[in-house]
């Protein structure tokens, strides 16, 4: 009896020492296992306008390797997960093209490309109706003259559509806010600033055109940080502005932060504009 039971022990251990072998070197077998890394993508794309006249469409084709999926970003919020996607944009301006890739490990690779989209019927030497005269609407100024908006020098000389009157302002410390209240929304993408008759030194340096829908956000729309007028010479120019805009807002704001260095500001006229005629 003795005997059985050693006999048995014996055996049980035995079977236990197999099982452990076993599920170690089973264990022992897996960890050994290599992993093979698959090749690592690329991004690449080519860019053609394929009709001149459809200046906004373009098509894209694709010179990627080794991915398993893609993403296409347009830079207008529109994606796509073609191989050679063909994209029309709305509207002119600067786009940023992604293209990203990915493989079936999760190693990825992107491609960024800047499209400057321009309109070849873009004429500089013209400029849209001034919406001001046009669509009317209610013109005012957070500083305005000492002798009020109606006096020879008022705020009100500045949008009078004469530019050998002008609106002048003393104590100017950086904060001239100029708004126009239109009538009706209207999408503005040019305005014009008219210098003044005398003393460079007061002429705008460094101004934002900025819109609203509602009068209280506002969004900076173009900037100006050199004084256009080189000289003393350049009295009662005018200087025209284009910048891409095709948000119909209802208000527009002229915000000067500085002048040539006088204390006193002065400009003969402001107009907000359709981009071309």
């Amino acid at each position: 009896m003795k005997n059985n039971v050693k006999r048995l022990f014996s055996i049980l251990s035995l079977l236990i020492l197999i099982i452990i072998t076993t599920v170690k070197c089973k264990k022992d077998a897996e960890e050994v296992v290599p992993v093979v890394d698959e090749p690592k993508p690329t991004a690449g794309f080519t860019y053609v306008r394929p009709d001149t006249v459809k200046f906004l469409e373009y098509q894209f084709t694709g010179t990627s390797t080794n991915y398993k999926t893609l993403l296409w970003q347009f830079g207008d919020d529109s994606t796509s997960v073609l191989v050679n996607p063909k994209h029309t944009y709305r509207f002119p301006g600067k786009y940023k093209v992604t293209l990203t890739t990915r493989n079936g490990q999760g190693y990825s690779a992107a491609k960024e490309v800047i499209l400057n989209i321009v309109d070849p019927n873009f004429d500089p030497t013209k400029i849209g109706e001034n919406y001001m005269q046009t669509v009317g609407g209610i013109f005012s100024v957070n500083l305005e003259a000492g002798a009020g908006p109606n006096s020879a020098e008022g705020s009100k000389k500045l949008v009078d559509g004469d530019i050998t009157t002008k609106f002048l302002q003393a104590g100017f410390d950086g904060t001239q806010r100029c708004t126009f209240e239109l009538t009706t929304p209207q999408v503005v993408g040019a305005y014009t600033l008219t210098s003044g008759n005398d003393a460079e030194d007061r002429d705008p340096r460094y101004w934002i055109l900025q819109g609203s829908i509602d009068g209280i956000q506002y969004t900076d729309l173009h900037t100006v940080t050199t004084c256009p007028w080189a000289n003393s010479g350049e009295r009662r120019v005018t200087k025209r502005y284009y910048f891409d805009n095709f948000v119909a807002y209802k208000f527009y704001r002229l915000y000067i932060k500085a002048n040539r260095g006088s204390r006193v500001f002065q400009l003969s006229e402001w107009t907000i504009n359709k981009k071309q005629p």
